[in-house]
């Protein structure tokens, strides 16, 4: 659905629902909430995630945990995923 001008198209260009005298006219419950939701924001979708996984060092082999350290475990670590 999109809006185009006082009407609300489908993808093939039928009209779904139209603004006469101000008001919004349609059958189809879908199109009112398309059209409540005209101006709320759009969700945030630029979120950075991040996972965790084993340590690895320069040789690409796993680290493996400091007993001595039982705060940190030095065997994971926390990599960020970037947009595809």
């Amino acid at each position: 659905m999109k809006l185009e001008g006082d009407k609300i198209v489908d993808q093939y260009g039928a009209v779904l629902g139209e603004r006469i005298h101000g008001e919004w006219h349609t059958k189809d419950p879908a199109v009112l909430e398309f059209i409540m939701n005209q101006g709320k924001p759009e969700p945030v979708t630029d979120v950075v995630e991040q996972e965790r996984v084993r340590a690895r060092n320069e040789r690409g082999h796993y680290v493996k945990d400091d007993p001595s350290t039982p705060d940190v475990n030095e065997a994971w670590t926390t990599k960020t995923k970037g947009k595809s």
